[in-house]
């Protein structure tokens, strides 16, 4: 079943339907990553992304002929830094029931959403809108908006953080 088409017959245009695709795209893939990495890991891989997009933007432009190799040295980057940083930022998200799940969710998805800007950021811009629509494209590339995805992860760790310790 083709969501463009179902979404097309009741009115909704072509840019929306791939602006609400990304979305349901995302919040799956954020629940399954959530669930999958844990509560244990969640912070460790936002904070390897955040190392890691550091190291890559430091990277002296000759050494990235091709997007490719400046995407792969970004991903490789965040693995290395996974699984050696066992002791580095052992830090997690703490709780149970419905408001842990809560969280976990919401920490999963704005990593993705930040995991997303920076490789739509890196990727040349006529193949990022092969597969997103020009407004998902300027949401998550624009230049405030590579700010705001960098900052709220980081803002909101600190809000769960300050509401778990009252």
């Amino acid at each position: 079943m083709d969501l463009g088409i179902l979404l097309g017959k009741i009115g909704i245009s072509p840019a929306l339907t791939q602006d609400i695709s990304l979305l349901l795209i995302v919040a799956v893939f954020s629940i399954v990553f959530g669930m999958f990495i844990g509560r244990y890991k969640l912070i460790t891989i936002l904070i390897n992304i955040y190392v890691s997009f550091a190291i890559t933007q430091v990277v002296p432009d000759k050494y990235f002929s091709d997007y490719l190799y400046e995407l792969t040295f970004f991903l490789l980057g965040i693995v290395i830094l996974t699984i050696s940083s066992r002791q580095l930022f052992e830090i997690y998200i703490s709780g149970s029931g419905s408001g842990f799940l809560w969280r976990v969710f919401a920490m999963s998805f704005l990593e993705i959403i930040f995991l997303l800007s920076i490789v739509l950021s890196i990727v040349p811009k006529k193949m990022a809108l092969e597969f997103v629509s020009p407004t998902a494209f300027e949401y998550m590339t624009g230049d405030n908006a590579r700010l705001i995805w960098m900052i709220v992860p980081l803002v909101f760790m600190v809000f769960i953080h300050k509401r778990l310790n009252r």
